[in-house]
């Protein structure tokens, strides 16, 4: 799985990943969290502002949102990821677990709640984390979209960023696999480097 913050390059990196591996011969699903499922898609919405919460509330309650996040997550391992993996692929996920970690247990304070709404996501074999700081993160989005998506404001990121230490020390202590890659380094160079991780997992 790749992660990072948004602008870190994970989408890039993940075809780039792909692709690579397919020239080795191997199956390779790419997919993404929110997924393209019905949940996903209202993930999306909320993201972009676009849908809001009822009854005249202001914005989309936390909680629900780290929920349908979370039920998202299930739905696309049962969907798509496991079916996948079963038949032999290789599935290079932008976006997992560790996004709800870092995002959601700042946005409801509560990373305990958040790992707990989680735990019956299969853990991945291996997070590739792509570090960057929030001003080039930002500097990426920016560049690439005119688009802004509710979570993707200076302050924020910076907070944001510091919640995926918190969240890679979580995981790491739970035994699961994790790599950290230089992502403010070429794209090639950072390519080289996932594929030298996952290399050395096999």
């Amino acid at each position: 799985m790749l992660e990072g913050l948004d602008g870190s390059g994970t989408t890039t990196q993940a075809e780039r990943l792909a692709a690579a591996l397919r020239r080795e011969g191997r199956e390779v699903v790419v997919t993404a969290e929110p997924s393209r499922g019905p949940l996903g898609q209202q993930a999306r919405l909320v993201l972009s502002g676009r849908l809001r919460g009822g009854a005249g509330a202001d914005g989309f309650d936390p909680g629900a949102l780290a929920l349908l996040f979370a039920a998202d997550r299930l739905d696309h391992l049962q969907s798509e990821i496991l079916p996948a993996l079963a038949r032999g692929a290789d599935v290079v996920c932008d976006r997992y677990t560790l996004s709800s970690l870092a995002y959601q247990s700042l946005t409801t304070g509560d990373l305990d709640w958040v790992a707990a709404v989680n735990a019956r996501a299969r853990a991945p074999d291996l997070t590739l984390f792509l570090e960057v700081s929030p001003r080039t993160a930002l500097r990426r989005r920016f560049a690439a979209s005119a688009e802004r998506e509710i979570f993707e404001v200076p302050a924020f990121q910076r907070r944001v960023a510091r919640a995926y230490r918190r969240a890679l020390a979580r995981v790491e202590a739970a035994g699961e696999a994790v790599a950290v890659v230089d992502g403010e380094a070429p794209a090639e160079a950072v390519t080289a480097a996932l594929l030298e991780s996952i290399g050395a997992r096999r």
